[in-house]
């Protein structure tokens, strides 16, 4: 983190976004959201707080969601992330994204409705075309 960083952060509160500040924070830090949430209050008191170092924690949590979205479980994932940070339901939703970005893992392909049914109406008429 650098005085630019500090800075953003120093704004941020100034402009009565606080709850932006801690964001920012944890997405550049990857720490929790009490640690965040002090750290800020650190940099708006004019304070440089040490930069945290990456817990075992993390990168098992890390390793985990990696797992799961890697067999398919992104909602499992997702759940996994929220349970463990306690941040909301878009909050662990945007970081297992950001985790998949950065670790440059594809988005699972999304069928959808339309697809569900295009399929079962494909079994159908290939059912038809057998039995009749």
């Amino acid at each position: 983190m650098n005085e630019a960083f500090h800075e953003t952060i120093r704004r941020l509160l100034q402009e009565g976004k606080k709850i932006e500040a801690v964001k920012l924070y944890r997405e550049e830090t990857g720490t929790g959201l009490a640690q965040a949430k002090e750290a800020v209050e650190s940099i708006g008191d004019g304070l440089v707080p040490e930069r945290p170092a990456r817990t075992d924690a993390s990168n098992e949590l890390e390793r985990q969601v990696l797992n799961l979205v890697g067999r398919g479980e992104k909602i499992e994932a997702i759940r996994l992330y929220r349970e463990q940070t306690g941040v909301s339901l878009k909050e662990s939703k945007d970081a297992v994204d950001a985790l998949c970005q950065q670790q440059r893992i594809p988005a699972p392909l999304r069928v959808g409705c339309f697809g569900v049914i295009l399929l079962v109406a494909a079994i159908v008429a290939s059912l038809r075309h057998v039995y009749c």
